[in-house]
């Protein structure tokens, strides 16, 4: 069977696109399967960095790779944090969930109801065995409200302060089915899923 190499070495990742490529006759296959490291992520936008992943796995492993980033944009701060994530605050990524929850609150206070429009934004980039590249991306729009939820996920800060008009709930309260309506990562997924499909095509 051929392989794809997901360029991830996060378990939980590893398993939403086993799910979400299950029908494709293919064996995936994580950065630590593949014996490869964790690069330097230095774009300025999700596609750059997917792309960055994508390109450099490729051309060390040779296998066909699929490769992703995303985050939190909000747009009355120009479309922070973006790429710097848990870079924000400090500039490194020497901080607690919390200290982002609460940094990205104070970022926003005193900002009209009508200017706190955010969203989730994730970027996938497929790369086939000829090296030939495919892109789409999926966002999940909110706004940033003015206090954050006490629900919080480890290590997933910025899902305690978007809150979403469709749930009317804000995203860490979300239950796994509601979850899954909004998880961007497998919505691009659906959209690249044709094009990976067909180059595993027997």
């Amino acid at each position: 069977m051929q392989k794809l190499l997901i360029a991830t070495s996060n378990p939980g990742k590893l398993a939403q696109y086993r799910a979400g490529l299950a029908d494709v006759p293919v064996e995936l296959v994580s950065l630590k399967d593949a014996g490869l490291s964790s690069i330097e992520e230095t774009g300025t936008t999700f596609e750059e960095n997917a792309l960055l992943k994508a390109r450099t796995y490729f051309k060390q492993s040779g296998l066909p790779c699929l490769a992703d980033d995303g985050g939190l944009e909000i747009d009355y701060l120009g479309g922070k944090p973006s790429v710097y994530s848990r870079r924000w605050k400090t500039g490194d990524e020497n901080v607690t969930d919390q200290e982002l929850i609460d940094f990205t609150i104070e970022q926003m206070r005193g900002v009209p109801e009508g200017k706190r429009s955010a969203r989730f934004t994730m970027a996938l980039v497929f790369i086939d065995k000829d090296g030939k590249e495919y892109k789409d991306q999926a966002s999940t729009e909110g706004y940033i409200p003015l206090e954050a939820s006490k629900v919080i996920l480890k290590h997933m800060p910025f899902d305690s302060v978007l809150f979403l008009p469709k749930f009317n709930k804000i995203r860490s309260e979300l239950s796994e089915t509601e979850h899954e309506q909004v998880n961007q990562r497998m919505l691009a997924l659906k959209k690249l899923k044709p094009d990976i499909l067909k180059a595993f095509a027997a």
